[in-house]
């Protein structure tokens, strides 16, 4: 993502030593690493979700579930309502 090199975390860290002082760096560390670690851990888990959901295939078992219904549906007879029944023909 970002190309940084050896030099360029030596010039980082001397600047933030002249900005921040040395009593405030380790707790400025302490705290973009856990950032860090916290979105790491929110873009890996976004990327596995996302994977997971691409190849997810339709469930075989459901869909020959719903054929046989589909067949039955077709075979079975209709069943009447009493009203239908006493209601005159025209």
């Amino acid at each position: 993502m970002f190309d940084v090199g050896f030099w360029e975390l030596i010039i980082i860290s001397i600047v933030a030593l002249l900005v921040m002082g040395p009593e405030k760096l380790p707790g400025l560390l302490r705290d973009v690493s856990k950032w860090a670690r916290t979105i790491r851990q929110f873009v890996s888990q976004t990327r596995s979700e996302i994977e997971r959901e691409l190849t997810l295939e339709p469930d075989k078992d459901l869909s020959a579930r719903i054929s046989e219904l589909d067949d039955l549906v077709k075979y079975a007879p209709d069943k009447q309502t009493p009203s239908e029944n006493n209601s005159p023909e025209k």
